[in-house]
């Protein structure tokens, strides 16, 4: 009787585990673990509820050493950022429209440089040769995610907010570890002078689900199932203050291994191009921190 009762416990309990999202956050980190270092539940501050809170994963790339070396005094981090979802009741359907890539100003929100923004009258030089090395895949999408829904199968289920939730949860955490990051950097004694610091976070949502892209032919709804959705986003960064644009990976399971493929040459495809374009941007990086520096000493408050 009491083996009984194990295995009917035991069995009820393996069920609850498939339905929690936990079986597919450790499968997405057990891919992520043979090419990065991974986090999982890393901690972040949500400064608009003023409580931590955590995202399922943080992980970086491993390897590049030796194109990482010739990129000084440059520096390049390129993170991500994954939350993961299932749902067996709800399909989600996402209402897009024709991309037009906008070179780096769909991800405003994604990047930061240590290169001061000049807060008056010059411009930043830096920030415009470096757009220009930012060719990742989000340049290939035809449409562009605007619009969400999460549709129940059943006329008896519950709504949900699961897209609306993870993307926000990814913003906010992007947004803690920028300026965390470059909190933790200014506090560095034994950088010198001339070293400068490229921070790219891509967010990603992975599901595991019924997944659907709609568009309108003709007035009339066309749906088609996808595995690869970009969805593009705003935030009001909580630390800056600025309203910056975001673009979101919504991943299908299936699909991940492939999708850590294109991560991977969108890391080496920047690399590439910050190579190409080393001089000049290592140029433009002084001229616009002395640009700074001057605009801050001529200024009458300053003075």
């Amino acid at each position: 009787m009491k083996s009984e009762k194990r295995r009917t416990l035991e069995d009820y309990l393996i069920e609850k585990v498939k339905e929690s999202g936990y079986p597919l956050e450790i499968e997405i980190s057990n891919l992520l673990g043979k090419e990065y270092v991974v986090f999982n539940t890393q901690y972040y501050f949500d400064k608009e509820i003023e409580q931590g809170r955590d995202i399922d994963i943080h992980a970086m790339p491993l390897g590049f050493n030796e194109m990482d070396k010739r990129l000084a005094p440059l520096r390049l981090r390129t993170d991500i950022a994954v939350e993961c979802k299932k749902s067996e009741t709800h399909a989600w359907v996402f209402y897009t429209r024709q991309n037009i890539p906008v070179g780096g100003y769909h991800i405003s929100g994604q990047f930061k440089t240590s290169v001061p923004k000049p807060k008056r009258y010059s411009s930043d030089s830096f920030q415009w040769m470096l757009r220009k090395c930012l060719a990742f895949h989000y340049c290939e999408f035809k449409r562009v995610a605007i619009a969400y829904d999460e549709i129940r199968k059943k006329k008896d289920g519950s709504s949900r907010r699961d897209i609306f939730e993870a993307t926000h949860q990814l913003l906010k955490f992007i947004c803690y570890e920028i300026h965390q990051s470059f909190i933790r950097r200014s506090k560095l004694t034994d950088l010198p002078p001339e070293d400068e610091l490229i921070f790219v976070v891509f967010p990603i949502l992975v599901f595991d689900g019924d997944m659907f892209e709609v568009t309108f032919d003709s007035k009339e709804p066309k749906l088609e199932r996808k595995n690869h959705i970009m969805l593009g986003t705003h935030y009001r960064c909580p630390f800056c203050q600025e309203v910056e644009s975001f673009t979101v990976d919504i991943v299908h399971r299936s699909y991940f291994s492939v999708f850590m493929k294109i991560l991977r040459a969108d890391f080496l495809g920047l690399k590439k191009m910050i190579l190409k374009n080393h001089d000049e941007l290592v140029k433009r990086s002084k001229e616009t921190r002395r640009k700074c520096e001057n605009e801050e000493l001529n200024h009458p408050l300053t003075k």
